[in-house]
């Protein structure tokens, strides 16, 4: 076996398959340009496999598509023109569409240290409804936003690495003179039919509730076993299937163990079509899903994979379960986030 047999073998025992490549995928040039996006000014990345949409509000990645099977793996706003957010506002179901990040919280809450003791964190957090600043360079796009209540800068650097991966490369940089405890969230927001398969690495099998509308998982703070599930009714359920409109339900949930494999994956059943996340677990320890479907006043179907820095959704209460989520005085933090597309 030479050096170059090797490493691919290697590499196809520790990743997951969708994200194994041949060698000669790499090379593919991408295409970087204008558009619009609805009403909305957007930038358009692109190769021979993947092609992505961006917008400057929220950052916002409004569409993911694998072009050979020309599949949209985001959830779309409805209306013909783009549904901006307000600073401060609360996340209308009009406006949660597409993928972008939840920083530094994503309840509202307020900060519990000084110098911004009872600051007020906003619903989702600050990034999701802000202008970001975009720059163009050579087959990469940068977009940069910087806070409101609290002093950091965040980036996140997007390329097209291979033939099927769209990578997003992060850069959060506290600008202050004292610690920031922060929580992030990936936040992608994926269309989804009857069958979808979420697919997770084996550690994923203790979760936690967040929420249960139909109680099949208990109430908030409740644990359950994943992804098989024996519900308080000795009814059985299969957690990773989707059960499409006719469940009428809504669940989140968080696993409980902090992740040593930091991939998941989402699948659909009628064209094969499938995407996976990949994160660096040291930095992006937990993970969160989200399914929507037909819930009683929404009649949307959608599901989120959320690689996340801290659980439960509040900087106030992630902080009893992780000490890391947090940024030391003028420094720096990084991480990435690769969607890999592939059957």
């Amino acid at each position: 076996m030479n050096r170059r047999e090797f490493i691919q073998a290697t590499a196809s025992a520790l990743l997951p398959a969708a994200l194994v490549l041949p060698t000669q995928e790499k090379t593919v040039k991408t295409e970087l340009r204008q558009s619009r996006y609805k009403d909305q000014p957007s930038y358009v990345l692109e190769n021979a496999i993947v092609r992505a949409e961006l917008i400057a509000h929220g950052g916002r990645m409004v569409s993911l598509v694998d072009k050979r099977l020309e599949h949209e793996f985001l959830f779309q706003q409805s209306a013909s023109k783009y549904v901006r957010a307000t600073y401060g506002g609360l996340m209308a179901p009009e406006q949660a569409a597409g993928y972008d990040d939840m920083f530094p919280s994503i309840n509202e809450c307020h900060y519990e240290d000084a110098p911004w003791k009872g600051v007020l964190v906003p619903d989702h957090g600050e990034v999701w409804s802000l202008d970001w600043e975009v720059k163009q360079d050579d087959q990469a796009l940068s977009l940069g936003v910087t806070g409101v209540r609290f002093p950091y800068r965040l980036t996140r650097r997007i390329t097209l690495p291979a033939a099927n991966q769209l990578r997003m490369d992060y850069r959060l940089q506290n600008l202050s003179d004292f610690e920031l405890v922060y929580l992030w969230s990936a936040h992608p927001i994926f269309r989804v039919e009857e069958g979808c398969r979420i697919v997770l690495p084996e550690e994923c099998r203790n979760g936690r509730t967040a929420m249960s509308l139909s109680g099949r998982l208990g109430s908030y703070g409740d644990d359950f076993t994943w992804p098989i599930w024996t519900d308080a009714a000795g009814k059985r359920h299969d957690l990773s299937l989707l059960r499409g409109p006719k469940a009428g339900d809504a669940e989140k949930y968080f696993f409980r163990n902090q992740l040593t494999a930091g991939w998941c994956r989402f699948q659909y059943p009628t064209n094969g079509a499938a995407v996976t996340l990949s994160f660096p677990p040291a930095e992006i320890p937990y993970l969160a899903i989200v399914v929507a479907e037909n819930a009683p006043g929404d009649s949307r179907s959608l599901a989120l994979l959320e690689p996340c820095s801290a659980p439960y959704d509040r900087i106030d209460i992630s902080r009893l379960y992780t000490k890391t989520s947090k940024v030391a005085a003028g420094s720096i933090r990084t991480w990435f986030v690769t969607f890999s597309l592939g059957r």
